[in-house]
């Protein structure tokens, strides 16, 4: 693993900010643990936990309307009395078991019955942070984590008002001369009160990272946001899912845009998968820390797809020592001497400096508010692509287990985010090379020498980002955007900006043009029952292919076909075979098999077109939703195992040899012989489409140009 070190702090901060004392200041190393807390949504009564006791027994229960009378249907089910307080979502339940009760068995119980849809232990979460002191008198704050994302950058752009970005924690301090006015009125489900005020620090600390002040002592990443404050921690920092659960229910209710997470549990959670659609379906991006503790196990909610999971990156962009690793890590964020806004009993409101993956998801949530603030209308979906693809990869290429996308650039996310319209007009051009064409873009109008960033954005897919580029002596941009046949099919755009703001975007539409003999569009005639004709490919389908075709699924499985039949080598095996290429797909035929249901196979194109070799999955995460695969240490569930098993399983598709990810605004997961895709709204197996990896890997093999 990537090691990580400690930094000195240095400089004044910018904007004139200045060293302010500590109340009661004194060096002091801490090691602060949080867990969550029980509580109840508004309007319904708490059921507080006292400090020194331990939270109840409790498991969460979802229920469909055909279960009957509540809560006297669950007492019937466990046999004994128990408390059963709704949450937010419709249908789920805390239900607080008798002192003594298994909570496990009294799950499994529950979930056997008709009417229930789920039953699981309410798990506990914990919101680890590691200061490295208070500030004492005359100690200089800084600000090495702003600097690193381009938020000064952003600035110019935007403060990322008035979007507001839920915090779930122990609160926030309102008070704080860095938050004053920025703290709006939450709630504490602790307590079932609206007293969020802050009880253990944690709350001010991500809060200021997020929203600080601009010219206060600890300057946030997005300091025109507000804060919306949702207490889920008590002051001996004991809590549950249930209180994740309403939490986030509640912010979405309450128009947050952003919801930051600094904590995590190992468990998954059904109820809190529900939550996080419930704000995935109403436009809310949720960001939460990968954890601090290196040992390969996935973290939740951070393991969710549909959650930013941020690890700790150090001042010289390297992965901290003691963040967390794993699949689902999708970005790093500066996570090591990081000062922020504090409270505490002694002193009250502060500064800390203090290191954590807890400090590093706060920086992504505040450079989320900042791409909303100037693109509202974007998909939480859409978010997350452009915070992914904007990211500095500071690790292999490709997504890596350490490290994810990379680096959060916050700068180059909002300049992404601002729309091309405002751009003046550049050239896509063709290059002839002794490898074959290539295409350039030619870009005018930059000062001489002005150091530029490019990016090219596909109709449908990732983006991809040249960095380091810079004008001539005349203020032209040249770059060169790679092989015509590695570039994306359909219409992109490729857009530069320079230092100075200077803007030049160009348009694209790129058709594959035919190389080998069978992918040239034949004659067309009449269909007949045993061949039949494409017109809008050209190409023809007949005998065992089409029979296969159409009983796997057809158009919306495979597409149209993109070839006529030809013979291919293995590049592995030697073995000649007759193959067909789909926009979605290659069909093998095998003679050896024939009559049986193997006579046609898909080919391993996913194996041959997969971009990289993706991080592993452990065994541990294994469950009864969640099927893991010890041939290449992936696992499948979800929609993607649901399509997987009603498409052939592993005769069809294969084994999975990647977890699912974000790619394009879509969750993507690749298999041996398939790609799937899916909108993360997506309610049924049925919205799984299988990806072109029939056309993307006739343009790697040179069949297509």
């Amino acid at each position: 693993m990537v090691g990580g070190h400690r930094a000195a702090l240095g400089g004044a901060a910018a904007h004139g900010r200045r060293a302010q004392q500590l109340r009661g200041a004194r060096a002091l190393v801490l090691a602060l643990v949080f867990c969550l807390a029980l509580g109840a949504l508004p309007g319904l009564a708490p059921l507080p936990a006292a400090a020194d006791e331990a939270p109840p027994t409790s498991i969460l229960v979802s229920l469909t309307p055909e279960f009957g009378a509540i809560p006297e249907g669950i007492t019937d089910l466990l046999g004994e009395p128990a408390a059963v307080v709704p949450l937010g979502p419709a249908g789920l339940y805390r239900v607080d078991l008798p002192a003594g009760t298994d909570p496990d068995a009294a799950a499994a119980r529950l979930a056997a019955a008709p009417g229930v849809r789920y039953a699981e232990p309410d798990r506990t979460f914990v919101a680890p942070l590691s200061p490295a002191g208070l500030l004492a008198n005359g100690d200089t704050l800084g600000d090495w984590g702003l600097r690193r994302i381009g938020a000064l950058d952003a600035w110019r752009m935007t403060d990322g008002a008035p979007v507001t970005v839920a915090v779930l924690d122990t609160g926030v301090s309102p008070d704080h001369p860095d938050l004053i006015g920025r703290v709006l009125p939450g709630w504490n489900f602790v307590d079932g009160n609206a007293d969020t005020r802050d009880d253990a620090g944690h709350g001010t600390f991500v809060a200021g990272i997020i929203a600080g002040r601009a010219d206060g002592g600890a300057p946030g990443v997005a300091p025109g946001a507000r804060i919306l404050p949702v207490k889920i921690l008590n002051r001996d920092a004991v809590g549950s899912t249930a209180n994740f659960v309403a939490g986030i229910v509640y912010a979405v209710d309450q128009g947050a845009r952003v919801i930051n997470i600094s904590a995590d549990g190992i468990m998954d959670s059904q109820a809190l998968f529900d939550a996080l659609r419930y704000a995935e379906e109403r436009g809310v991006v949720v960001v939460a820390s990968a954890g601090n503790e290196p040992n390969g196990r996935w973290n939740y909610p951070a393991a969710v797809p549909t959650v930013l999971a941020v690890g700790a990156s150090t001042p010289d962009d390297q992965v901290a020592s003691f963040s967390s690793y794993g699949a689902f890590v999708d970005l790093i964020a500066p996570g090591v001497d990081v000062t922020s806004t504090w409270w505490s009993p002694e002193g009250g409101n502060g500064y800390l400096t203090a290191g954590g993956t807890s400090a590093s998801a706060p920086f992504v949530s505040g450079a989320a508010a900042l791409v909303l603030a100037v693109r509202p209308d974007l998909s939480p979906a859409g978010v997350r692509q452009i915070l992914l693809e904007s990211a500095h990869a500071t690790g292999p290429d490709g997504i890596d287990a350490f490290s994810g996308y990379g680096r959060l650039d916050a700068g180059l996310a909002v300049r992404m985010a601002i729309s091309a319209a405002y751009a003046a007009e550049g050239q896509v051009s063709g290059v002839d090379d002794v490898d074959g064409p290539r295409l350039r873009f030619t870009a005018e109008g930059f000062a001489p020498g002005e150091a530029a960033t490019v990016w090219l954005t596909p109709q449908d897919g990732a983006r991809r980002v040249w960095r380091g580029v810079a004008a001539d002596a005349s203020g032209t941009l040249t770059v060169d955007l790679g092989p015509r046949h590695l570039l994306p099919e359909g219409t992109w755009t490729v857009t530069a900006v320079g230092e100075s703001g200077t803007r030049v975007s160009a348009t694209y539409i790129l058709h594959p043009e035919p190389i080998h003999p069978a992918f040239v569009p034949i004659p067309a005639f009449e269909s007949q029952p045993d061949r039949v004709y494409f017109p809008e490919t050209g190409h023809s389908l007949a005998y065992g292919f089409k029979r296969y075709w159409e009983e796997r699924g057809g158009l919306a499985a495979f597409g149209f076909p993109i070839s006529e039949e030809f013979s291919e080598r293995d590049p592995v095996t030697g073995i000649v075979h007759t193959v067909q290429y789909f926009e979605r797909a290659r069909f093998e035929y095998h003679p050896e098999l024939a009559g049986t249901p193997f006579e046609v196979s898909l080919g391993r194109v996913g194996v041959e077109v997969a971009p990289q070799a993706f991080p592993t999955a452990p065994a541990e995460v294994a469950s009864e939703a969640r099927r893991y695969f010890p041939e290449t240490e992936h696992t499948l569930s979800g929609l993607f195992l649901e399509r997987w098993a009603a498409g052939g399983g592993l005769a069809v598709f294969g084994f999975p040899i990647s977890e699912p990810f974000e790619a394009g605004g879509k969750l993507v997961q690749y298999f041996e012989r398939a790609r799937f895709e899916v909108s993360p709204l997506a309610g049924s197996a049925a919205d799984v489409q299988l990806g072109r990896l029939g056309v993307d890997l006739a343009r790697k093999l040179g069949y297509l140009r």
